[in-house]
């Protein structure tokens, strides 16, 4: 989650404030960008355990030494809890794991460059603390409340809430890590029909990215057990109303399931506030005690949604686990050739629009187990059609950033073979201690 509290005390008085919040995120194409996000799990070789965030060498020292270098530090009590710069930030997920949220780039290139100077940074600053970090997408040892919390208010409150709306919750909070890509959008219809190419896309992109094959100390069968775990996290928050895959869904559409998803929290000077539960539609009716929503208190419940494709006054992709270099590379150049180029945009949405709602869901189920194995209604492997996605792809960069196409080739080559990375660390398996040399990214 963003270090940007949304500061706008606009009061909400009708529902029409909120849908045209969402519309302000309209860019003209000029100023189209990518951001991308990744989560790394660090670890102790000299402990075989995942580092606190106190102690000599522990994560608060870590970020001490972000400080020094000029990243601008973000306190909760004594702790800093996050870090921005140059319009990135640094940020902990609830069990330690390190996010960067790149700055809005304009070329792949760029996003690259950025990666590489964060891993670098990341490394010089870890290995007095003797830390390394690992591209997995999930953590491999330990149950989930084994794992180390850190410091910050927003995760006690939910924890509070999820650990009764989903088995696999806790897991979700403290285990996974992702890479994630951000884009533009130019109207509402533009949007709209981002989101469903999106969703689209998700389930086939978490078959190519998977990454999350050991838990618990456990070789398991399933590809992507982060997948399985959003599954049964809180399906208020995860499962998308059929709508959004329907061609002429609107904004209003968005909004009319986001308020009516529970919230978590607001902020008031500075502190949390736990909401227990309630929907944003009866808190704009009713307010929570004196308090009265606000649009920032809109802006900020869009950060606690959960499906695989989400909107804000961006586009998010959520489908992959995080991966080695050219994955994390990889994913924001296939995305940007679909979403940035029309002609490439609409060839995607009528190849996949016989992937009606039930269909969708059925093959995201499938996914974890299966991966490239699944298929889609009409047969097809998601091998065969993540490999078609991976051509348009290609087809878009050529226009719209040829910076970007040197990155889809390693994973394109791989899924040629049929290759996952958690194909590639199942098949070097030395137990589970293992793995965070394997998919060591710093």
């Amino acid at each position: 989650m963003s270090l940007q509290i949304p500061r706008d005390d606009t009061l909400i008085e009708d529902v029409q404030q909120l849908i045209d919040y969402m519309a302000l995120g309209g860019k003209p194409r000029a100023r189209w960008v990518v951001g991308t996000e990744h989560e790394k799990l660090g670890f102790w070789p000299d402990e075989g355990d995942y580092p606190t965030f106190e102690g000599p060498r522990g994560i608060g020292v870590l970020f001490e030494g972000f400080a020094a270098r000029g990243w601008v530090p973000v306190y909760e009590g004594p702790h800093i809890v996050g870090l921005f710069k140059d319009n990135a930030t640094i940020t902990l997920e609830p069990g330690g794991q390190l996010e960067l949220s790149g700055a809005p780039l304009g070329t792949l290139a760029e996003t690259a460059a950025e990666f590489d100077a964060h891993i670098a940074e990341l490394s010089a600053l870890s290995a007095p603390l003797g830390i390394i970090w690992s591209g997995l997408g999930m953590a491999p040892i330990k149950p989930a409340l084994s794992m180390p919390r850190m410091p910050k208010a927003r995760y006690g409150i939910m924890r509070g809430y999820l650990v009764n709306q989903g088995a696999l919750a806790m897991r979700m909070m403290h285990q996974t890590c992702t890479v994630q890509a951000n884009f533009d959008f130019a109207d509402e219809a533009d949007a709209m029909r981002k989101l469903r190419a999106a969703l689209y896309l998700q389930p086939l992109v978490m078959a190519g990215f998977a990454n999350s094959t050991v838990a618990d100390g456990h070789l398991l069968n399933t590809r992507s057990y982060r997948g399985r775990i959003w599954e049964q996290t809180d399906a208020n928050r995860y499962i998308f109303p059929r709508r959004f895959l329907e061609p002429g869904a609107t904004l209003a559409d968005y909004v009319s399931w986001a308020i009516s998803v529970p919230m978590f929290f607001i902020v008031r000077g500075g502190e949390y506030i736990d909401c227990a539960g309630v929907s944003f539609r009866v808190f704009m009716k009713r307010g929570i005690g004196d308090h009265r929503a606000t649009i920032g208190d809109f802006a900020l419940h869009l950060s606690t949604l959960f499906p695989d494709a989400r909107l804000k006054h961006y586009l998010e992709v959520r489908g992959a686990d995080m991966g080695p270099r050219d994955y994390v590379l990889a994913l924001p150049a296939l995305h940007k050739g679909i979403f940035y180029d029309d002609v490439i945009l609409e060839a995607t949405l009528r190849r996949f629009e016989r992937l009606d709602y039930e269909a969708w869901w059925r093959l995201r189920r499938a996914v974890p187990r299966l991966g490239l194995e699944a298929r889609l209604p009409w047969g097809e492997t998601a091998q065969e059609a993540l490999l078609a996605v991976f051509d348009l792809a290609k087809a878009g960069l050529t226009r719209v950033d040829p910076t970007g196409l040197p990155f889809l080739e390693p994973v394109r080559a791989a899924l040629e073979i049929g290759e996952t990375p958690a194909d590639v660390l199942r098949a070097g398996y030395r137990g589970p201690l293992s793995l965070f040399e394997q998919a060591r990214v710093a």
